[in-house]
């Protein structure tokens, strides 16, 4: 399966033109249907996305849902989701793709999901909306992509601001839609609740400064403890919000940081080991190849 890790990387897979910015983008799907495949198998990819498709045939698939029979659809996933679509070449409305780090240019001290912790639900059920509601999302993606065809000094501060609100409006039409299925609202609250401060957890365990003897943040245990939670109940609620267990986000988190690190740093491959909690750099060489097919080494030289 493909697994794009950068928005130009994204952009190259499905056949459109690279994008302006390497942590947001935006686009019509107008002007995507001239070159866009039309097909994609499963893939995956590392941001958020946020859609509003006001017509088209064909359909879009995130985890176990589609858009397929739906009319006016807003639709969203978030980092490692399985995404696939087949669509016609009709298709009209718009979508933003955008980074954690976007997010935090008008939030610095929050995590997206904190904020927004309807994003951790990897059951991302497309919500099909009124006429009128299709043309207010259209209208407030116009004006968002206006400020980014702008390209001002301040068009980033000013875009994350229409992101934010542009949030709050998927996060109240998720509210309303999610009333509508079995598991109780309090249940639902908390279990979101669990994997937002998870992820936060998560988060600060891997910054600099720390160190860990009996437990690593390498393991579940560790986070079931600081949740006050029995390991299996915790594990539990991850997968059953997420579809994905603690340990898969957990080691989707040490790739994200060991990428971005031999990207971004000249630290060695053992600095970069011993940074992530590894007490041997062939164990981090070892989880790294097999999460991706290539060497630490081997990645640094192809994207440096």
């Amino acid at each position: 399966m493909k697994h794009f890790s950068t928005l130009k990387e994204y952009c190259h897979g499905i056949n459109i033109p690279p994008p302006k910015w390497d942590d947001f983008d935006l686009r019509s799907f107008e002007d995507n249907m001239k070159s866009v495949h039309h097909q994609m198998p499963p893939f995956k990819h590392e941001f958020y996305a946020i859609a509003i498709k006001v017509d088209g045939g064909g359909f879009a698939s995130t985890g176990n849902y589609s858009t397929k029979n739906l009319e006016a659809t807003v639709f969203f996933n978030s980092p490692y989701q399985i995404i696939s679509w087949d669509i016609a070449p009709d298709w009209q409305g718009y979508y933003v793709i955008f980074g954690e780090d976007f997010f935090k240019r008008s939030h610095p001290d929050k995590r997206i999901t904190e904020a927004f912790p309807f994003l951790l639900n990897d059951n991302t059920v497309p919500m099909e909306v009124t006429a009128q509601e299709a043309e207010l999302f259209a209208k407030l993606f116009s004006d968002i992509q206006f400020e980014f065809q702008l390209g001002k000094s301040s068009s980033k501060v000013i875009i994350a601001h229409y992101l934010h609100i542009l949030l709050h409006k998927i996060s109240r039409l998720y509210s309303r839609n999610i009333s509508k299925v079995s598991v109780s609202q309090d249940q639902r609250k908390q279990d979101l609740d669990i994997v937002s401060r998870f992820k936060t957890f998560m988060e600060l365990a891997f910054q600099p400064g720390h160190s860990y003897e009996d437990l690593n943040p390498h393991q579940v245990q560790y986070y079931a403890d600081k949740l006050y939670l029995n390991p299996n109940h915790f594990n539990a609620v991850v997968k059953r919000i997420t579809d994905k267990s603690a340990s898969e986000h957990i080691y989707n988190h040490i790739l994200s940081l060991a990428k971005s690190r031999l990207r971004n740093s000249s630290d060695s491959i053992k600095e970069i080991a011993f940074s992530l909690y590894y007490s041997y750099p062939n164990h981090f060489a070892n989880f790294f190849k097999g999460q991706i097919g290539k060497t630490p080494s081997q990645f640094r030289k192809l994207t440096n």
